[in-house]
């Protein structure tokens, strides 16, 4: 009887222990020396909306409480296996899901441990060579030959990827645009560097793998039945696309909402581009068939393809941060839609 009435005392002042551990509050100090990190840290966090202080005194003093200071604890943990600000954001505020941020990050290891591995080669080669005097000459004239042995790795993974994924029917001048969102051409710039012929081998093998080549050719199958391809030239719709990727990049940059006016004119925009007419407004049910598809296209595979490609190609990367809110701002529409 008296153990019970302990074990409820117990209890009882535990809660009101986190109770009380709840309202306490540190000084950024105090949180900095308490989870191994710094003040400048701290208070970059929270300039950046990272992790804002549960109050700022009339002096100007930043407090934290044992919830604020869990969030940091989490944060340093996120920092030290090598998540980005941006990925730690979407994760704390459920943008992106943890088990997808997480795949997300071994891909980029495994770019890495590739990188580390090529450049650690380079550097035993020159070291066991044998008979030259200038190291630093002999590394020069290895890294030349093995840039230029990527480059023609690179086009040959473009044409079979380019080859093997598009149906005979589909126009050969629409393929690398149609697939990459630019014309790889363009993108082409001089010697790869050592994580890009990391990336280019993780792209090599993703298109040696007979499923995920299967995957990105039944989609763009099924992506024929509802496109109309543009009845003008590759050049023009190249001009509009890029326009287009502009506007809802600045629209990013400026903090838009998937429901702004901005970005929704965007979407309607781009879906013009696909549709078999000259002006808005396209009908409502080419839109919802072409927002279906796109939604529904959204696989592992053809997220993990944009991702290498914008290490490959590091100026698609804005392609790639416009990329979600687009995707967005197209379920918001059908939402809307399925309300009317």
């Amino acid at each position: 009887m008296h153990g019970k009435a302990r074990n409820r005392l117990d209890t009882t002042q535990n809660q009101q222990t986190d109770r009380t551990m709840k309202d306490v509050k540190f000084f950024i100090g105090q949180v900095a020396k308490m989870t191994g990190s710094s003040v400048p840290t701290v208070r970059y966090y929270d300039e950046i909306g990272l992790l804002s202080p549960a109050e700022i005194t009339s002096g100007g003093h930043r407090m934290y409480t044992a919830e604020e200071i869990w969030r940091l604890k989490l944060i340093l943990t996120l920092r030290y296996i090598n998540f980005g600000i941006d990925e730690i954001k979407r994760m704390l505020a459920g943008d992106i899901p943890v088990d997808m941020a997480i795949e997300w990050q071994i891909e980029a290891l495994d770019i890495q441990m590739r990188t580390l591995a090529s450049m650690k080669s380079i550097l035993e080669q020159t070291k066991q060579s044998k008979g030259n005097s200038d190291s630093l000459s002999y590394m020069h004239d290895l890294i030349e030959s093995i840039s230029t042995d990527a480059l023609e790795r690179e086009k040959f993974v473009l044409e079979k990827m380019i080859s093997s994924v598009f149906p005979e029917q589909f126009p050969v001048e629409w393929r690398e645009i149609f697939l990459l969102g630019v014309n790889v051409s363009s993108l082409l710039e001089g010697k790869l560097s050592a994580a890009q012929t990391a990336a280019l081998d993780e792209l090599e093998e993703m298109f040696n793998d007979p499923e995920i080549v299967w995957e990105m050719k039944q989609d763009v199958m099924s992506f024929l039945e509802i496109v109309h391809l543009p009845k003008i030239s590759v050049e023009m719709w190249s001009a509009r696309m890029l326009k287009n990727l502009k506007q809802l990049l600045k629209a990013a940059e400026q903090h838009a909402t998937p429901d702004s006016p901005v970005v929704q004119a965007n979407v309607q925009e781009y879906v013009l581009m696909f549709a078999d007419v000259d002006e808005l407004p396209v009908s409502q049910s080419f839109f919802r068939r072409f927002a279906e598809k796109m939604l529904s296209s959204q696989s592992e595979n053809l997220e993990r393809f944009r991702r290498i490609c914008s290490i490959l190609y590091p100026s698609l990367q804005s392609y790639m941060k416009t990329n979600e809110l687009f995707y967005q701002a197209l379920q918001w529409k059908l939402q809307q839609m399925d309300k009317e």
